[in-house]
């Protein structure tokens, strides 16, 4: 942090540290929040009928309280992340489709849920 002061003070500038904002309003939730189904199909880059047809799927499973959500969340951000660091394809990004659809349905099987 010193060094920082520091080396904005020798260019010229100022800096001060910036600190996140609170929300006044204590019934307002944090950050943006999208449905399941849109957060899915922006988020995963899902636009082939197959690919809709299933985050379809997996939705209606959240909905009915068969399918964790927790599992849904967590293997969508690591299909995100593949998806964009995936050595073998260069700068290319994937779909991050590709890998949440297996990925999904392999961690709902090892729970006795068919997708």
């Amino acid at each position: 942090m010193v060094v920082g002061l520091l080396a904005c003070t020798a260019l010229g500038t100022t800096a001060l540290p910036t600190t996140a904002q609170q929300s006044t309003n204590p019934t307002s939730q944090q950050g943006r929040k999208l449905p399941l189904r849109d957060q899915l199909r922006a988020g995963l880059k899902a636009f082939i009928k197959e690919d809709l047809v299933f985050i379809d799927k997996v939705v209606l499973l959240v909905e009915q309280g068969k399918l964790p959500r927790r599992l849904v969340d967590s293997t969508f951000l690591w299909a995100r992340k593949r998806a964009r660091f995936n050595p073998r394809h260069g700068r290319r990004q994937l779909r991050p489709m590709i890998y949440f659809q297996p990925a999904l349905t392999l961690r709902a099987k090892r729970l006795g849920i068919q997708l």
